[in-house]
């Protein structure tokens, strides 16, 4: 007779919940990638107006263009401050679903640990059995001698 897994519909279930959970820290990973990114492209933009001003300054340019410059570079490091509260709520949420990832892993691990043992067993059973026809049969073949 062949195995069965009585638990197999609920092993399956924690399979695709693990497989979710992976997944969506995999999402969570991609994004704090780009967030990093992000944020270092904003930095060397943040330093490139500074250069363009501390140029403009030493070229004598009128106050009016400073300003432009100075509201530029004020936008760049609102918009860096932002990301960096994306990134920090990033990070927040990459270590819960981290978490809910290795307990789903741990649920999923002990159901697959059951039916592991539980097919062992059968294997075990099905052999002996195998083996007691075996002797039998050679017990009925010695008799008749």
């Amino acid at each position: 007779m062949a195995f069965r897994f009585t638990l197999a519909p609920v092993l399956k279930l924690r399979e695709s919940i693990e497989e979710r959970d992976l997944h969506l820290l995999e999402r969570t990973q991609y994004e704090i990638a780009h967030a990093v990114q992000l944020l270092e492209t904003m930095k060397n933009q943040v330093r490139a107006e500074l250069v363009t001003r501390d140029r403009e300054l030493a070229a004598g340019s009128a106050a009016a263009h400073l300003c432009v410059v100075e509201e530029a570079k004020q936008r760049l490091r609102e918009h860096q401050q932002s990301l960096e509260g994306s990134l920090a709520k990033l990070q927040l949420r990459r270590e819960q679903q981290l978490a809910s990832y290795e307990a789903a892993k741990r649920n999923r691990q002990v159901l697959s640990d059951l039916c592991d043992r539980q097919r062992e067993a059968h294997e075990v059973k099905a052999e002996r059995a195998r083996q007691q026809v075996v002797d039998e049969m050679f017990l009925v073949r010695h008799r008749k001698k």
